[in-house]
């Protein structure tokens, strides 16, 4: 919503806590052998927010990841055309 777009990002269930449960999901998803791919891909951004300083904002923080990461493959797609 709009405090994303204005990089605010308040904590009403911070991503540290987003990122617990999810790995709670994963967990049993691994024990009864059920493949989740978007889910661990979310904890994998997850992960990255966490490990950029976001774990104590909100979940929505994760938005920062995927702006980096839109960058940088931008960035790499520049290079690889030699612009």
């Amino acid at each position: 919503g709009p405090s994303m777009i204005e990089g605010v990002y308040s904590p009403a269930f911070p991503l540290k806590h987003q990122q617990k449960d999810l790995r709670l999901v994963l967990d049993l998803a691994e024990k009864i052998r059920q493949p989740v791919p978007m889910s661990s891909a979310a904890d994998a951004q997850y992960r990255e927010g966490i490990s950029e300083g976001f774990g104590d904002l909100d979940f929505s923080a994760v938005l920062e990841v995927l702006k980096t990461e839109a960058i940088e493959d931008s960035a790499a797609e520049n290079s690889w055309w030699g612009n």
